[in-house]
C-alpha cells in the first residue's frame, strides 16, 4: 500500500528555512534605515584598527572617500593635534568604548569638514578582541555655528569691555553675575570680587528694599532710570546714573544695569546753576538801574513825611499846654512812614542780594502793585499810562516773592521800551490777573506797541538772543527759568488790536 506524498509538510519545512533569512533581511533593512536617518556613516575595523567596512548615508551631498584597509590616523586630518591623537590611540589600544571623538579633514576649497565618531569594541566568544564597530556624524554645520557663536561672544565681550560705561548683569535677587572691565576699573575691585556680591556691596543706596522697588518698576515694562552713589574699594564715593532693564534667559529673569559716572555732569550742573543765579542777580540789578528814579522818589516820600511829622510833633509838644493827642498822632505817622521806607529798602535788598528769601505764600496781586509803585517814575518818564485789571479773591501761590516781582518788573520795562516808537499820549500798558479753569493763576502784561515779528517769536526766550541794540538777551530767558522753577509757564502772543502780550501761569498753593 502506497502512502501519499506529504507536500504540505515539505512546504512547511521550506517556509521554516526561509523565515530566518527574511528576519535577517528585515533586521538589515532596519539597521540600514537606522543608519540612514540617525548617522552619516557606519564603520567597522579589525583588531589592527584598519577599516574593513564603511557604509555612508545616501543623504550625504558629498560622501567621503573610502578608507578601507587604512587606519583612521593614516588619513590626512587637520584635527585633532598630536596630543589628541595620542589620547585616542590609548583608548583604542585599551579596547575601551569611546564617544564623540571629533576629527577635521581638509576640503578642496581649503576649509574643514568635521566628523564626530563613536565606537564600541567587539570580542569573540573567548573574549579575544576582534575590532571596533561604530558610527559617525558630520558636524561641520554645528561646528561653524559654534565657532560663529564663540566669535560673536568674543566681539560682544570686546565691545562691552571697551565701553566707557559700567555694565553689570544681576540675578533676580540683585547678585552680580557678570561685569565688564570698566566696572572693575571704576570701582577698584577685581572681577572675582564683584561677581557673586549683591548690589549693596558697592551701591550705597541700593539695599534689598530699593532693589525690590526697582524690580517692580521693571516688571511693569520698560527701562528704569535712577541716580545713586557708588563706593570704590578705596572708600571714595561718586554719583552715577543707572539704567536697568529686565530680560529672560533660559527661563530665568536677569537684569542688566548700565551705570555712568556723572561726577562731571553734576559739577557742570552746579556751575551752571551758580552762573544762572549770578545772571539772575545781575538782571535784577540792571532792572533796578532803570528804576533808580522811582526808588529815589518812593524813599523820599516817607523820609519827607517823617521829617514833617517830627516837626509837627515838636510843635504840639511846645504849645502851652502841650497837645499830647496831636503829638501822638504825629509820632504814629512817623512810625508808619518809617515802616514804609524800611519795606522799600528791604525789597531792594532782596532783589539784589544773591540768595532769595525762603518760599512763602504770595499774593500775586499785592506783589504786582508793589512793582507798579517802584516803576511809577519810569512809567511817568516815558509817558506810559497803566491800567490794572486784578481779579479779586485769587488763590495764593507758593514761591519766591522777589523772583516773581522780578519777572513782572522785566515785562513792564520791556513793554515801556517797546512803546518808545509811539507818539506821546498813545502809550498804554495793561496788567491783568485771573484764575483759569484748572485753578492756575494767570498774569498778563499787554502793550500797544508795534508787536512781535512772527518769524522771531520762537527765539525770544533763547539765552543771549535780543532785538535791542544794547540788550544782553538774558532778561526773558531768566524770566522763563524763574517761572518754570515755580512750576509755571511763560509765553507770548499778539495783543488786540495791536501790540504784544506776555503771559505766565503759576499753580496755586492749593494745587
Amino acid at each position: 500500500m502506497q502512502h501519499p506524498i506529504q507536500v504540505p509538510s515539505v512546504a512547511l519545512d521550506s517556509n521554516e528555512r526561509n523565515r530566518p533569512e527574511e528576519a535577517l533581511r528585515e533586521s538589515e533593512e532596519r539597521f540600514r534605515t537606522l543608519v540612514q536617518f540617525s548617522f552619516d556613516v557606519y564603520w567597522e575595523t579589525d583588531a589592527q584598527h584598519r577599516f574593513i567596512r564603511q557604509e555612508f548615508a545616501e543623504t550625504l551631498a558629498e560622501p567621503p572617500v573610502s578608507e578601507i584597509g587604512r587606519t583612521r590616523w593614516e588619513v590626512p586630518y587637520l584635527e585633532p593635534d598630536a596630543e589628541g591623537w595620542r589620547k585616542h590611540r590609548e583608548i583604542l589600544d585599551a579596547h575601551l568604548p569611546f564617544r564623540d571623538f571629533e576629527l577635521a579633514r581638509p576640503t578642496p576649497d581649503g576649509g574643514k569638514r568635521y566628523v564626530s565618531v563613536s565606537g564600541l569594541p567587539i570580542f569573540d566568544d573567548t573574549g579575544h578582541f576582534m575590532g571596533y564597530r561604530g558610527v559617525g556624524r558630520h558636524i561641520t554645520e554645528r561646528k561653524r555655528a559654534e565657532q560663529a557663536l564663540i566669535e560673536s561672544e568674543a566681539r560682544f565681550r570686546t565691545f562691552v569691555d571697551h565701553a566707557t560705561d559700567m555694565f553689570m548683569l544681576h540675578s533676580e535677587d540683585g547678585r552680580v553675575l557678570d561685569v565688564n572691565r570698566n566696572a572693575c576699573e571704576s570701582l577698584g575691585y577685581g572681577r572675582g570680587e564683584l561677581v557673586g556680591a549683591t548690589a549693596s556691596f558697592f551701591d550705597l543706596q541700593m539695599d534689598q528694599a530699593a532693589w525690590r522697588i526697582n524690580r517692580d518698576r521693571l516688571k511693569a515694562g520698560g527701562i528704569a532710570t535712577l541716580e545713586s552713589r557708588y563706593c570704590r574699594k578705596d572708600g571714595t564715593v561718586f554719583p552715577v546714573e543707572i539704567r536697568m532693564r529686565e530680560f529672560c534667559e533660559g527661563g530665568r529673569s536677569q537684569i542688566i544695569c548700565l551705570s555712568r559716572d556723572i561726577t562731571e555732569r553734576k559739577r557742570t550742573a552746579e556751575t551752571l546753576r551758580e552762573m544762572q543765579a549770578e545772571l539772575t542777580r545781575a538782571n535784577r540789578a540792571a532792572a533796578m538801574g532803570q528804576v533808580t528814579a522811582s526808588v529815589t522818589h518812593e524813599l523820599s516820600q516817607p523820609i519827607t513825611a517823617t521829617l514833617c511829622n517830627a516837626e509837627a510833633a515838636l510843635s504840639w509838644l511846645e504849645t502851652q499846654p502841650p497837645d499830647f493827642e496831636k503829638a501822638r498822632q504825629a509820632l504814629a505817622s512817623i512810625v508808619a512812614e518809617a515802616n514804609r521806607g524800611g519795606e522799600i529798602i528791604g525789597w531792594i535788598r532782596s532783589l539784589i542780594k544773591k540768595t532769595p528769601a525762603p518760599k512763602e505764600s504770595v499774593d500775586i496781586n499785592g506783589a504786582i502793585l508793589d512793582v507798579i509803585t517802584i516803576a511809577r517814575s519810569e512809567l511817568l518818564k516815558h509817558d506810559v499810562s497803566i491800567q490794572t485789571d486784578l481779579a479779586p479773591g485769587l488763590p495764593l501761590v507758593k514761591g519766591y516773592r522777589v523772583q516773581l516781582q522780578q519777572v513782572v518788573l522785566n515785562l513792564i520795562l520791556n513793554a515801556i521800551e517797546a512803546m518808545n516808537c509811539l507818539d506821546v499820549g498813545g502809550r498804554e500798558l495793561r496788567i491783568s490777573t485771573a484764575e483759569d479753569a484748572s485753578g492756575r493763576v494767570v498774569v498778563a502784561v499787554r502793550d500797544n506797541g508795534p508787536g512781535l515779528d512772527g518769524a522771531l517769536v520762537d527765539r525770544l526766550f533763547e539765552p543771549f538772543y535780543t532785538t535791542k541794540p544794547d540788550g544782553t538777551g538774558m532778561g526773558l530767558s531768566i524770566c522763563q527759568s524763574i517761572i518754570e522753577a515755580h512750576g509755571g509757564r511763560l509765553w507770548t502772543r499778539a495783543n488786540e488790536p495791536r501790540g504784544a502780550a506776555f503771559l505766565f501761569s503759576l499753580p496755586s498753593e492749593q494745587g
